[in-house]
């Protein structure tokens, strides 16, 4: 058994919600990422609004809090993992539920790490974009005819014929046009504050490295 914890993209208004209203587990989960990070993160998670949610500072907390509430039903009901594994920030998801990492401290990591996302996202404005139906190699080539637009990248190979493109947003919006005149079956931008896994991240982690 494998448990696999999502990234930045998954977020959603009324989040947990219904996990926190039915079980303590969860609420507890919610009530700990208010108190250690000093705001009202649930409430921005059930009640929004969308756009600040969004912004990794927000973002990252709220879906580990999401995933830690929903690992500890897992767990209260006797699912064990062999393996936890996770997408970019759902790496810290899995090392909380792998015993590697205390909750608190993940909380206090994933904020610092979100803002200092976030403030990159400020000083190079950038986007993200999800290329369905084209290979790797397609997708490359896609991002190599837009460079003229500015930088962008393939950022996360998530699997066969599905790949995320970042980058400065004229970029990744003539890249999802190359993408889709090689055959690409769809382009669809990401709910993201930045150029996620690219070079427009440079300072964030810098920043994350201290």
């Amino acid at each position: 058994l494998a448990f696999l914890f999502p990234g930045q993209g998954a977020q959603a208004v009324g989040m947990g919600r219904a996990l926190a209203e039915a079980f303590p587990e969860a609420r507890d989960a919610f009530d700990t990422a208010d108190r250690v990070l000093g705001f009202g993160l649930a409430r921005l998670c059930w009640e929004g609004p969308a756009e600040e949610l969004k912004k990794s500072v927000v973002t990252q907390p709220a879906l580990l809090a999401h995933s830690v509430a929903a690992w500890r039903l897992a767990e209260a009901a006797g699912l064990r993992p062999t393996w936890t594994a996770g997408h970019s920030l759902g790496e810290y998801s899995a090392c909380v539920a792998a015993g590697a990492m205390d909750y608190e401290d993940a909380l206090r990591l994933v904020h610092r790490r979100g803002d200092l996302m976030y403030r990159a996202g400020l000083e190079r404005p950038g986007a993200m974009a999800a290329i369905l139906g084209l290979d790797r190699a397609g997708v490359e080539a896609a991002c190599a005819e837009a460079a003229a637009a500015g930088t962008v990248v393939p950022a996360n190979l998530n699997a066969p014929g599905q790949v995320v493109v970042s980058g400065e947003p004229a970029a990744v919006e003539r890249a999802c046009e190359a993408a889709k005149a090689r055959g690409a079956k769809r382009a669809i931008r990401l709910e993201v504050s930045g150029a996620f896994h690219s070079p427009l991240m440079a300072s964030a982690a810098a920043g994350l490295a201290e």
